[in-house]
């Protein structure tokens, strides 16, 4: 076990209210905030001898010595956020005893600030009963009570205190809302409806006429979640097939045109089984509606459960309850798929509607078999997800979607060149099967990138995957890559990698992809952005330590460069290794050659198959261009997957006119 370094803090919370939203309606205001918000946040945090342990992007968790530090500190940050670009930041604190694993910060005194945090609103400064005794002498902090609140996990309800200094909100308890137990938001509702009952009860009649007279339907944008299936009365083993379900009916939805959203499976399946309130998942994910259900499996019935509600009106537009039986298990999600897309009135195209009622096998253990291929592959088990794909293609040989899984499987291991050919093979099989099928679109078009250099044909196919997918966000992500690499749109480049984030909220990939091409077009700040967005996604992922650290390097900030590369992990892996070559990189380009050629040594005896590519970064940065291209030609020999980066990173400007690297992005169609 872990040392852990036990102390007792004043705990500071901060979040930005409504800024998932913020982003996606106006990208340069939300980003003039986060810089505002981020200056003011570490100058006030350490005037007050604070220390900001975790930065979530959004918002961030800080410790103070003191409960008066903490409480200067936030009246202060609060102050200076109402100037323009005003923040909307609450913070919420509390004081307990905190304890460090490794670089996390831990212990109930943290979770109990956070939760008081969640009760904020704009312009507040929320606070348990611990740091009221504590200020209750002290006439520079006025405050209030707020009563008492019951929190989830919580065994007994908390008294909150607000700040009521000049020039802070006062919030009002009627409009709070987060992190409670449905108790308290019952309570909360009773007491709102008692006051205003003879109101309700003299509208009655005209609302019940309004309901039974005119169609549910969307009351703004059509944008929907769809949270995983709960898989009920079968073992855990069955739970491919409740999650394999939930895919379909998501891959079903996206390919309705008039559906401006359609939130992809690797976000919505963080949220399985989840216990956060409707509105705070809608937030989180940008959407207006989700959709929840559950799968029961009873011997040879299948019982589907399921619901579909607008969150900010909380409008139920549709549920479902239907009987269905085992041998019918295919038909499933095109039936529900259907269902809601009736309930939402959507326009389909001729097309649509006969991709909506597509089968591509009646045989249900073929289609058992490759939802488990399918489920192995979403967790990178690549073998045992080819097993099952061939045992789905060997029972139905005419199965599209088993061979496009195949491909996947192959494709997946893009550093293997004798892996691409046969990916190719099966990805081509599976367009035989069906031209309209746009995840096999999309991986025929980055192999065509990374294997072919067929940067036309790449464009031609991935253009067609979005026309029948609108919302198939790996499609955005591969189109975006061809535009930034092989054609001077950039911009448009840089809005279908947006779309893939914006349809993949809160996995890691989408955002590499749009911060790395935020750095390679000199979009710094936006980058940065994106990169600690990845950090509080992934914290210990390494790719956005050094990718900040690339950053502070071309705006010549060397001291923050070099507090990025020094917090690189040793590699253990071969990911890990290929960032100690970027560690290896930095320390060349800020002028420590021997550190460098040293860590470049040491990384490639240990784990002589790294990226050619980025072994090649490193000579140029050493100056050694003649052992660069040497790495560069061998990249291209054996189809780095790295190597379509060349024509936009700048880490080859030194050598960008030399005679041999012209003709190597000649060779690469890149001309």
């Amino acid at each position: 076990m872990q040392n852990q370094n036990r102390q007792l803090a004043a705990i500071l919370f901060t979040d930005i209210v409504g800024y998932t939203a913020m982003m996606q309606q106006d990208e340069q205001k939300a980003l003039a905030v986060i810089r505002h918000y981020i200056t003011v946040l570490n100058q006030s945090v350490e005037m007050h001898h604070g220390k900001v342990l975790n930065d979530y992007g959004d918002g961030s968790l800080c410790t103070f010595p003191s409960v008066t530090d903490a409480l200067y500190c936030a009246i202060e940050i609060q102050q200076q956020l109402q100037a323009e670009p005003e923040v909307p930041l609450r913070i919420g604190l509390h004081s307990g005893e905190v304890f460090f694993e490794g670089s996390k910060v831990m212990g109930d005194s943290v979770n109990v600030a956070s939760r008081i945090q969640s009760l904020g609103q704009p312009n507040t400064i929320l606070f348990s009963k611990e740091i009221a005794d504590k200020i209750k002498n002290q006439i520079d902090f006025k405050c209030i009570s707020l009563g008492n609140f019951e929190f989830k996990n919580m065994d007994e309800p908390m008294e909150i205190f607000a700040l009521a200094n000049e020039g802070l909100k006062l919030p009002k308890r009627e409009e709070m809302s987060g992190k409670l137990k449905e108790i308290e938001k019952k309570t909360t509702k009773k007491k709102i409806i008692g006051v205003l009952a003879i109101i309700f009860l003299l509208t009655a009649a005209f609302f019940i006429y309004k309901y039974l007279t005119h169609p549910k339907g969307f009351t703004g944008e059509k944008t929907i979640a769809v949270l995983p299936f709960e898989n009920i009365g079968s073992d855990n083993s069955e739970e491919y097939i409740s999650d394999g379900i939930t895919q379909d009916i998501i891959k079903n939805l996206s390919k309705i045109s008039s559906l401006q959203k359609v939130i992809g499976w690797f976000s919505v399946r963080a949220l399985k089984k989840t216990t956060k309130p409707l509105n705070e998942i809608a937030e989180e994910l940008g959407v207006v509606a989700i959709i929840s259900g559950s799968i029961q499996k009873d011997a040879d019935k299948v019982h589907v459960i399921a619901e579909l509600t607008e969150v900010n009106t909380k409008k139920l537009l549709w549920n479902y309850d239907s009987m269905y039986s085992s041998k019918d298990l295919v038909s499933i999600q095109t039936n529900v798929a259907s269902e809601i897309v009736n309930a939402l009135k959507a326009n389909l195209t001729p097309e649509e509607k006969k991709g909506l009622s597509k089968h591509y096998t009646e045989n249900v253990n073929a289609y058992k078999f490759y939802l488990k291929g399918r489920s192995f592959l979403n967790d990178s088990k690549g073998d045992s997800a080819i097993v099952y794909f061939n045992m789905a293609k060997d029972l139905e040989p005419e199965y599209a979607l088993a061979y496009a899984g195949l491909a996947d499987c192959y494709r997946a291991n893009a550093n293997a060149l004798d892996q691409m050919p046969i990916a190719k093979t099966y990805v081509e099989k599976a367009l035989l099967l069906d031209s309209t099928l746009s995840e096999a679109l999309t991986t025929l078009g980055f192999i065509q990138q990374v294997f072919d250099y067929d940067w036309q044909g790449s464009r031609k196919n991935l253009e067609k995957a979005i026309g029948y997918d609108p919302n198939n966000f790996q499609a955005h992500v591969v189109y975006g890559l061809v535009l930034m690499y092989s054609t001077p749109e950039k911009e448009m480049a840089l809005k279908e990698m947006q779309k893939a984030v914006d349809l993949n909220p809160v996995i890691y990939y989408p955002r590499w992809v749009l911060a790395r091409n935020y750095y390679f077009v000199g979009k710094y700040d936006l980058a940065i952005m994106q990169f600690k967005i990845m950090k509080a996604i992934s914290p210990s992922g390494d790719a956005a330590i050094w990718s900040l650290g690339l950053i502070y390097l071309k705006q010549n900030l060397y001291s923050k460069a070099k507090e990025m590369f020094d917090q690189v992990p040793e590699g253990n892996n071969k990911q890990l290794d290929n960032s100690q070559l970027m560690q290896s990189y930095g320390y060349a380009v800020m002028g420590d050659k021997a550190k460098a050629k040293k860590l470049l040594e040491e990384t490639l005896k240990k784990y002589p198959d790294l990226s050619h590519y980025r072994i090649s970064q490193v000579y140029v940065a050493l100056g050694d261009f003649n052992q660069a291209m040497n790495e560069l030609k061998l990249g291209y020999a054996n189809r780095d997957v790295h190597m379509f980066w060349i024509k936009v990173d700048p880490a080859f400007d030194p050598i960008r006119n030399e005679p041999l690297f012209k003709a190597l992005i000649k060779k690469m169609n890149l001309e």
